[in-house]
């Protein structure tokens, strides 16, 4: 498969790197394209087609396929020319600034082979994974009760003041939801789950000089009577990462490097209402699991995509899947908005109307800011 690369920024060099390393196999990086035009000079000297122009380089005829890496506000516009050009889309997450644009870029499909993914490379992580395959098969029994508290995503305000459209409602559609949360969001519902109602809180700009929100704190109700909370935060430090999953036959506790199953002797429901034991309780036997190598995870959802498009896999992370982290997040904000509970699927054009008035007041960040010291993988949870 020939790739090409919209927008070179941090992540965008990460997927270019693997490709040219070779941890994406059958994979060639064909061209790329940025602003200025200069800053690909190290690309061109490889002898990558090098492009000012995302649309410029949809238009070449080079590339079977493009990952978009570019600012959340351009991922409908370029998502949707490269899919109506035929070319197999990759789309950094988030899928879009909200539902409706989400909806707008599955639209653009041209044909049935045609593939969309979504660089939701948590779903590759093995802790996840594990918590995946026990679910599935039955540990836990029916779902009882979810907790994720994600709250160590901390941001100082350097992050934001080196970018103009970072946090406004212009550039991501939000703040901790839009740009550190949704592959927390994704994992969530990819393992248990969408709710049915969402009550929240969000603050805006608690914590830092931004339009949006820094701060949530979320409770859901889900189809069978379980019940969920999320909190996340860029606010705190040193923050928590602590995922419970609840349910009639064992809970399950992960801090994303470890995992626990605790399981029952019996369901639970069941010996509620059969023992005589005053204050007993089911007895429960332990599991914990514990990666034994890292994942290349933004490589793996690489690989899969590109067998996906030789029909030799399914997609892990399908663009589509991305429109339910797009619910919760914006259900979340949507309920502060209106200071309600918010009944799903999310009415997206009701939300995309409030979106707008947003938008339309956004003002883009003056930059004050260039330079700070990257690394990246700080920035991986």
């Amino acid at each position: 498969m020939k790739f090409g690369i919209i927008g070179l920024g941090n992540i965008g060099r990460v997927h270019a790197n693997n490709i040219l390393s070779g941890a994406v196999q059958n994979a060639e990086l064909a061209a790329v394209a940025n602003q200025p035009i200069e800053s690909l000079d190290d690309f061109k000297a490889k002898g990558i087609a090098v492009f000012a122009d995302a649309n410029t380089l949809i238009e070449s005829g080079l590339c079977d396929a493009v990952i978009v890496a570019l600012p959340t506000h351009l991922h409908a516009p370029i998502g949707i020319k490269a899919l109506e050009n035929g070319l197999h889309l990759m789309m950094e997450k988030p899928l879009a600034c909200h539902m409706a644009e989400g909806e707008r870029i599955l639209a653009a499909k041209q044909r049935e082979n045609q593939i969309a993914g979504l660089m939701m490379n948590q779903r590759t992580h093995p802790c996840y994974v594990k918590i995946k395959q026990w679910i599935e098969g039955g540990e836990l029994g029916e779902l009882q009760r979810v907790s994720w508290t994600m709250t160590n995503w901390f941001r100082p305000e350097v992050y934001y003041q080196s970018s103009p459209w970072r946090a406004t409602w212009k550039g991501e559609g939000g703040g901790v939801l839009m740009n550190q949360c949704p592959h927390n969001l994704d994992v969530l519902q990819w393992l248990v789950g969408m709710p049915s109602k969402i009550r929240a809180t969000c603050s805006f700009g608690k914590y830092h000089h931004i339009e949006v929100e820094d701060e949530v704190t979320a409770v859901f109700e889900f189809p069978n009577g379980a019940t969920g909370q999320f909190a996340a935060s860029t606010g705190e430090a040193p923050g928590c990462n602590r995922l419970e999953i609840v349910g009639d036959l064992g809970t399950i506790i992960t801090d994303g490097n470890t995992v626990k199953l605790i399981r029952c002797s019996e369901s639970v429901s069941e010996f509620n209402k059969t023992t005589d034991e005053m204050f007993g309780s089911p007895e429960t036997t332990e599991e914990i699991f514990t990666p034994s190598e890292a994942v290349n995870q933004h490589a793996a959802i690489l690989n899969n995509f590109v067998k996906a498009a030789n029909s030799e896999a399914t997609l892990i992370a399908p663009a589509d899947a991305g429109l339910n982290s797009l619910q919760l997040a914006g259900g979340m904000i949507y309920s502060t908005w209106i200071n309600d509970e918010v009944e799903l699927p999310l009415d997206s054009a009701a939300y995309e109307k409030i979106m707008n008035e947003k938008i339309a007041a956004s003002k883009p960040r003056e930059v004050t800011r260039t330079a700070a010291a990257v690394d990246m993988s700080k920035s991986y949870r």
